[in-house]
């Protein structure tokens, strides 16, 4: 068997370690690639740091384990955003695993960066997703009536963080990251009556939808699933897990093609010697 041949009949045991190896690499090590800035993701870090510091932001999670690895970095991404710029924001969980996730980064988050839980930032828990549209009609009125307690069960207005937040005219920016779609309700029932900038945290297969939304100015910003919350990583000046998983990402990629080429290529030269032959 010619090396042209044994191009086209690569032992897959070589194909997946040398696929492990280079998912592997940028995980651990660390990868320097290229990560471009789009304007949807400069939207969302403009949208940041226009709020204004006597507003309070609320980050919505409305996701799960099954796309913690898209979701997550973007949560984690404003959640630094916002501490960074001494910022108050809360968490509104409509997912129970999401609820666990995101309070635990914005626990780790704020170690870091010496902020204080229940000053600089608050965990509204979990709500039922069947409460969405009551809870959307109501809590504009009076957000700590309708909110009522955080994640511990401890009353809002006990809180410092929520000092001067009354209605919905008290927040300054709404983040809605999700892998359910749900944006259109937030734009129903809160950007278009009271005009709250929204920016939007989607999974990567629902991006395409999302620029409708962007282009008609209902939304300031938008991150395109991991590869945004890596762009805003790098607009932080941070390399967080999004940047590291986008490396490991584009590197399998390229594994792919090369394969994928160099099969073609044993495959072209081999049937032409063959023609030959004959």
């Amino acid at each position: 068997m010619t090396i042209f041949e044994k191009l086209q009949h690569i032992d897959r045991r070589i194909m997946y370690l040398l696929l492990l190896l280079v998912i592997a690499w940028p995980l651990i090590w660390g990868m320097d690639m290229p990560i471009m800035v789009s304007p949807a993701v400069k939207g969302v870090y403009n949208a940041v740091e226009k709020m204004p510091k006597d507003k309070m932001a609320i980050i919505i999670v409305y996701w799960g384990s099954g796309t913690i690895a898209e979701n997550r970095p973007q949560v984690e991404a404003l959640m630094r955003h916002f501490m960074m710029r001494n910022k108050r924001f809360a968490v509104l969980a409509f997912d129970p695993q999401g609820s666990k996730f995101s309070y635990d980064s914005a626990k780790i988050i704020s170690s870091e960066l010496h902020k204080t839980y229940g000053k600089d930032w608050v965990h509204w828990g979990f709500r039922p997703p069947a409460n969405l549209i009551p809870l959307l009609q109501s809590f504009p009125h009076d957000v700590i009536k309708n909110i009522g307690t955080d994640i511990n069960g401890t009353p809002l207005g006990k809180l410092p963080v929520m000092n001067g937040i009354k209605t919905i005219k008290d927040i300054g920016l709404l983040a809605d990251t999700t892998s359910v779609g749900e944006l259109d309700y937030w734009i129903a029932y809160v950007h278009g009556p009271y005009r709250t900038p929204i920016v939007y945290g989607p999974t990567a297969v629902m991006t395409a939808d999302a620029f409708n939304s962007l282009d008609a100015g209902q939304i300031n910003g938008l991150l395109p699933g991991m590869q945004g919350a890596a762009a805003y990583e790098k607009m932080l000046g941070r390399k967080g897990f999004a940047t590291k998983a986008t490396g490991a990402l584009s590197s399998s990629h390229l594994l792919i093609i090369a394969l994928i080429i160099l099969g073609n290529i044993g495959y072209i030269i081999t049937r032409r010697r063959q023609e030959q032959q004959a």
